[in-house]
């Protein structure tokens, strides 16, 4: 239930930051954030880096993702202002962290811990192929 509740708010936050992006982002940058999140299957555009998040939801995001035993690549936002910018517009979401598994944006922190706490994760991390420590593979 509470899935399905953090799914609608996702769509509806989505949809209001859509309609209000100004302007896009340049196809240069475009084209530069495909080849980041096609790159590698887990991508978190973050502040900060695994080794040393500069906020707490970045924190959040890499314990999970470690607590799973899930590699992922790494993305500093507060070192490429564009970049930080640009994620928002691309995906249509206004906030940092944000999760990318196999190309696909998945959310920030309060989607990914919520998908942790109702035990999720692994099944959604199955699906995709990505490997981790409570999953089948």
């Amino acid at each position: 239930m509470l899935r399905a509740v953090s799914r609608q708010a996702f769509s509806l936050l989505r949809a209001n930051y859509s309609a209000s992006a100004a302007g896009g982002i340049s196809d240069v940058l475009r084209k530069r954030i495909d080849g980041l999140v096609a790159k590698d299957d887990v991508v978190v555009f973050m502040k900060g880096t695994q080794q040393e998040p500069a906020c707490g939801f970045s924190r959040n995001v890499k314990l999970v993702l470690d607590f799973h035993n899930v590699k992922f690549q790494d993305y500093n936002v507060l070192t490429d202002e564009e970049l930080r910018e640009g994620v928002k517009v691309y995906s249509e979401w206004p906030t940092i962290p944000q999760v990318y598994v196999k190309g696909e944006f998945v959310g920030g922190c309060d989607i990914l811990v919520s998908m942790h706490k109702d035990g999720e994760i692994s099944d959604f991390l199955d699906e995709k192929g990505i490997a981790n420590k409570y999953g089948s593979k």
